[in-house]
């Protein structure tokens, strides 16, 4: 079996027509903290902010969600977006590694 290296980016943004990470990747696991305002929502689409919505995590008030994909986790072809975080103080988004060599649009 073939183990990838992950990639780690954290981040506090909402809708701000700025890509999280500007090139084909996938997500495997996503780490999102609630602000403890209320129930939250985090939104991420590709392509751009009113692009096609790819994961959608509602994060009970106070809490937070640690979620492994299974097999080769969510493609995103292009770019990954934040549409929507609501109620989100942070959130990490575990990736292939982004910064090596043969990353395309498919990704494997």
């Amino acid at each position: 079996m073939f183990k990838g290296d992950i990639q780690a980016t954290r981040s506090t943004a909402g809708n701000t027509g700025t890509a999280l990470i500007a090139q084909p990747v996938r997500l495997k696991g996503i780490i999102v903290s609630s602000d403890g305002g209320g129930a939250g929502l985090l939104e991420l689409t590709t392509t751009s902010n009113a692009g096609d919505t790819l994961f959608i995590a509602d994060v009970t008030s106070g809490d937070i969600v640690n979620f492994s994909f299974p097999d080769d986790g969510i493609l995103f072809p292009k770019v990954i977006f934040c549409k929507t975080k609501t109620n989100v103080t942070a959130y990490t988004l575990l990736t292939d590694k982004y910064s090596g060599p043969n990353l395309t649009g498919s990704n494997g």
